[in-house]
């Protein structure tokens, strides 16, 4: 009778620790389908990883190097600026004077006092006639300007007018040539000067 009482109470422990086994693996069923289990795994693994990173930080991290020897910048020089100063440039003064200017110095004329006079004048029609002229029945009037010089010679001529005929004309300057000439005279002193004549060739009869 001992025997079976002693069966029966360990089988009822038996019974309770199974039963126990099972609320338990219940708990933690439960447990695990309202994420306990999970938010217990994160909260275990953070320190975890959070540990593993300290460390290697702290293992990896080489010694801060030292702090250089900084020298003071040098001062900034600011250039002057560039300005233009135009400064005006006073003109010279102007010196009037009251005096007047002098008069001009008396222009010297050159109008002789007194004209050419012909002393011996030659005879233009008889001697200076060409005869090639008379023979063509050449006549007319020469009109020539001569001049004479200081000495009372001939100093040439112009011829001013012609009579028509280039012997005529050559006739008449020759003739003028041959004659003899007084000079004209400017305040007492002989002079050159130059006058106009005329000459007329005419056919006798």
């Amino acid at each position: 009778m001992s025997a079976y009482t002693h069966d029966s109470g360990f089988n009822q422990r038996r019974f309770m620790v199974l039963v126990a086994i099972v609320v338990l693996h219940l708990l933690i069923g439960w447990a695990f389908v309202n994420g306990f289990g999970k938010a217990a795994i994160m909260m275990l693994t953070k320190d975890v990883k959070v540990s593993l990173i300290k460390e290697e930080q702290a293992k990896e991290l080489p010694p801060p190097p030292p702090k250089p020897d900084l020298l003071p910048p040098p001062p900034v020089s600011v250039p002057p600026p560039l300005v233009n100063i135009n400064i005006p440039v006073e003109a010279p003064p102007i010196i009037t004077t009251s005096k007047p200017p002098p008069p001009p110095p008396p222009r010297v004329s050159n109008v002789a006092s007194t004209a050419i006079v012909t002393t011996r004048q030659a005879d233009c029609k008889e001697d200076f006639y060409p005869s090639q002229a008379q023979r063509l029945n050449q006549e007319g009037t020469v009109i020539v300007n001569f001049c004479v010089g200081p000495d009372g010679k001939f100093d040439g001529a112009t011829l001013k007018t012609t009579s028509g005929f280039p012997i005529l004309d050559e006739a008449a300057g020759k003739c003028l040539a041959a004659s003899r000439y007084k000079p004209a005279t400017l305040e007492g002193k002989p002079v050159r000067s130059c006058k106009d004549i005329k000459v007329r060739y005419t056919l006798k009869g």
